[in-house]
């Protein structure tokens, strides 16, 4: 279910923005158009507040989920008590199974239980040459590919079940319901320009750049020889083999074509297989990768039977860097590896690349071109996370521009000696040019990467880049000067510091075009080679589910994709994202208007297997399942990377209120109705018919939840009730008043939403009881609310010990459940609570 959840807009810390701004009254769109803006951005495709359709959502879900897991259940089923149903049975048999890869042990890199065997393929020592490679390549044009369309729902199976800490529901959301009316009218300008509406051209005066640099970029655009193609002309071509002798891997993956036969069974995920391995310090890792048999391709009518074309390396197994680290092995460009150690100036200062024993080994895992999943990348890492992936992907532009501009000024070369160019065929692209998008959930995590690869590119040299000066005014730090009364006022936890600091809008796009010598940001789309945009602008622009406009053309050839903080696209509208999934490769709908030279596309990219070359780099600070579906649905034919770590002790500890936690499993799995049956049938009659317990906040993660115990509630009339939500964060008055009455006692029960909590990080008095309807998204997020129950946060008017019960913590735990749980009590005792017959656990916090 497509959780209701809307962007943020404005800086800093305001509330949420209801409208949208654009540029001229000429741009403004319809009355009825603005409104689907405006219901896009708080609330995805339906307003969470008709239960009905929410519920068929959820419904659909875990339908299609539990049709899957009883398919899969092979496993010899636990013994249980006669009051667990035969549904819970089930469950039981599939938690069985997965945990029971949690002793798994690793040997020598590898897992002694897997049955992975190493049949990568026999690569040539030495490359053909540029010519013959692709006059060799272009033989097999004929071959007609299927363009990949599957479901997310479909995709979510792929996660196998044996698999450490989730369980089978590795994404309720991945479905999205086709709720299409009709077609958007789109803001054209924007698609084509990527920047936003409300910005103008800039000043003159702000470049920084020669307009030389500039003039040469158009000549290259237009096919004739610019300045770049030229310096390219006097250099050899980029070195395809290491001082080593290893070959590049970008040589392996993309300028290699996989024929259908290859391609179908990449796309089968039942071809695929998993081990484990564990680095020294990304530890352990699951490895997935296709098996893939290779037989020989059929000769097409009047081909000529020359030697093979070396195949793709399907199933990339990285293994961790050797002790000597050199950047050579890795085929970095040298201007990147110079100014590497200015740009990393937290790493390590003792190697000479600077980087840290972590970058060392994601840049072995990202230079592979595996599909990568590392879900602990927190606020401490990500000065780490960002230097690292910037390099690779910097690295991956200037090798494709460079090959690009190579064949052009052969191309040219060879017109200007009025030698036949009939013979050159250069297949170096895609259908468009931009060929890596980075999705970022705020402006100012779009403002340092740009700093950085501006820092990659030009080192401690004057920045040749054009509009530098107006992305700085545009997305930098907007408040610098805080008071020390005003931070102390607002102090708030580490994280929440890192992630709203500078502009916190999250709604923004910009295009980077990159040459071999400058940078131009603010570059249309289809002129850029690195898109830095946020879903929620994208989405603008991609407009509704299953009917994506035809501007969306831009991201058919992406080549890399980046989800950078992807754990903040869940607490924003995670439906934008999968929205995004279903439109990123797909052949462009108008290739005339586009005037692409289909002589220069890659045959792959012809044949329709777009999808099988990307590859796909998520990070995040938290192990989510929704996250980790949206990875698991890639069909990258390199392979994949999770890294998957054991949670020895979870945030319970860190508990310092001394409480009673009560956890019920209650039946079902991802089942909202079997949740709210049980609040509504179990707790609330307590909480009527016992003592009064004042105090007492209900914690609900999802909105729609939030909608439907509010509704209940109003009607049951029994418990009076304070409210917060999200969408009160612009109306402090309101918040203001519920938190007086909950502290005061005027009201006995509060509904809390999380993404109030996210966004605020308030310190909601007056608590003595907390239930948590659902577990948290963050898993510290459980200790910041049970550390509200400390005396400090009571009312001293209030009389101690007459209405007030010793403090106690409520959570209400579904099957589904695992991944979050394991980050509140640790892998072992979630597993003990999971495979338990007995649905009620009970044990001491804050001791």
């Amino acid at each position: 279910m497509a959780r209701g959840r809307g962007g943020r807009r404005g800086g800093g810390h305001r509330g949420f923005g209801r409208g949208h701004r654009y540029a001229s009254t000429n741009n403004r769109p319809k009355n009825n158009d603005f409104a689907k803006r405006k219901q896009y951005e708080e609330f995805g495709e339906a307003h969470p507040i008709e239960e009905k359709e929410a519920r068929i959502k959820r419904m659909k879900v875990e339908d299609t989920r539990q049709e899957d897991v009883d398919s899969d259940e092979d496993v010899e089923s636990e013994k249980s008590d006669a009051s667990v149903s035969e549904d819970e049975q089930g469950d039981t048999d599939v938690v069985s199974k997965l945990l029971a890869t949690f002793d798994t042990q690793v040997v020598n890199g590898k897992a002694v239980d897997s049955d992975e065997d190493d049949d990568d393929d026999d690569e040539e020592d030495d490359e053909d040459d540029d010519d013959d490679k692709e006059d060799d390549s272009d033989n097999n044009e004929g071959d007609d590919g299927e363009e990949e369309n599957e479901e997310v729902e479909e995709e979510e199976n792929e996660i196998d079940e044996d698999d450490v800490p989730l369980l089978d529901d590795s994404s309720d959301e991945v479905d999205s319901e086709d709720e299409s009316d009709g077609e958007e009218e789109e803001e054209v300008e924007n698609a084509k320009e990527g920047i936003d509406d409300d910005e103008e051209d800039g000043d003159n005066t702000n470049e920084t750049v020669d307009e030389v640099a500039e003039s040469s970029e158009d000549e290259m655009d237009e096919g004739g020889e610019s300045e770049e193609d030229k310096d390219a002309n006097d250099e050899d071509d980029d070195k395809d083999v290491s001082p080593s002798g290893k070959e590049d891997p970008f040589v392996q993956h993309y300028e290699r074509n996989l024929d259908e036969a290859m391609a179908e069974q990449v796309k089968d995920s039942e071809k695929w297989t998993s081990s484990f391995q564990k680095w020294p310090t990304l530890g352990r890792m699951r490895v997935s990768i296709p098996k893939v048999e290779k037989k020989p391709s059929k000769l097409l009518l009047l081909q000529d039977e020359e030697e093979d074309a070396p195949l793709p390396t399907i199933g990339v197994i990285p293994q961790p860097p050797e002790k000597e680290y050199n950047l050579d092995d890795y085929h970095v460009r040298e201007v990147l590896q110079k100014n590497l150690p200015l740009a990393n100036v937290s790493g390590d200062s003792t190697c000479p690349t600077s980087l840290t024993k972590r970058q060392k080994e994601l840049f072995s895992v990202l230079s592979s071109y595996n599909d990568l999943y590392y879900p602990e990348a927190t606020h401490s890492h990500w000065e780490e996370v960002q230097k690292v992936y910037a390099v690779h992907i910097l690295n991956h532009v200037l090798k494709t521009r460079k090959r690009v501009s190579n064949h052009n000024g052969k191309w040219t070369k060879a017109q200007a000696d009025k030698k036949r160019t009939s013979e050159l065929i250069f297949r170096d692209q895609g259908y468009t040019r931009p060929t890596v998008l980075v999705l970022l959930p705020f402006k100012h995590s779009a403002y340092r990467l740009v700093e950085t690869l501006v820092t990659l590119m030009f080192g401690d040299q004057t920045p040749n880049a054009v509009n530098l000066k107006r992305f700085q005014s545009d997305y930098g730090p907007k408040n610098k000067n805080k008071t020390e009364s005003q931070t102390g006022k607002l102090a708030r936890p580490d994280d929440f510091q890192a992630i709203f600091e500078g502009d916190s809008n999250e709604d923004f796009k910009i295009g980077l075009k990159i040459t071999n010598s400058s940078m131009k940001l603010y570059a249309e789309f289809y002129q850029s080679d690195i898109l830095l945009a946020s879903p929620l602008a994208l989405r603008y622009i991609m407009s509704t589910s299953f009917s994506i406009d035809a501007e969306s053309d831009f991201l058919s050839s992406l080549e890399i994709l980046v989800l950078d903080q992807a754990d903040i696209f869940l607490m924003q509208n995670w439906e934008h994202v999968l929205v995004l999934g279903e439109g990123v490769n797909q052949v462009p709908r108008n290739l005339q208007k586009l005037g692409t030279d289909l002589s220069r596309v890659r045959l792959w990219a012809l044949n329709g297997h777009m999808p099988l070359y990307r590859q796909t780099i998520m990070f995040g600070s938290i192990l989510a399942d929704h996250n980790r579906a949206f990875v698991s649905k890639c069909r990258n034919f390199a392979g994949r990377i999770e890294v998957l770590n054991m949670v020895e002790n979870g945030i319970a500890g860190e508990v310092v209120v001394p409480a009673e936690m009560v956890i019920t499993r209650i039946p079902g799995t991802r089942d909202p109705d079997s949740r709210f049956r049980h609040f509504t049938q179990e707790i609330l009659p307590r909480l009527r018919s016992g003592p009064p317990q004042p105090g007492t906040m209900v914690y609900v993660p999802d909105y729609c939840d939030y909608v439907r115990l509010l509704r209940y509630l109003k009607e049951d009339r029994g418990i009076s009730v304070a409210t917060i939500n999200e969408y009160m964060i612009g109306e402090q008055g309101k918040v203001a008043k519920s938190r007086s009455l909950f502290y005061d006692q005027r009201r006995h029960l509060m509904l809390f939403t999380e993404r109030f909590h996210f966004y605020r990080r308030y310190r909601i008095k007056g608590v003595r009881h907390v239930i948590f309807y659902d577990l948290p998204t963050y898993p510290h997020f459980f200790s910041e609310i049970c550390n509200l129950m400390g005396e400090g946060n009571q009312n001293p008017k209030l009389k101690r010990g007459v209405n007030l019960k010793n403090s106690t913590v409520s959570l209400l735990v579904q099957r589904s459940d695992l991944t979050k749980l394991v980050g509140i009590l640790g892998s072992s005792h979630a597993a003990q609570i999971i495979r338990a017959t007995k649905p009620v656990h009970i044990c001491t916090l804050g001791q």
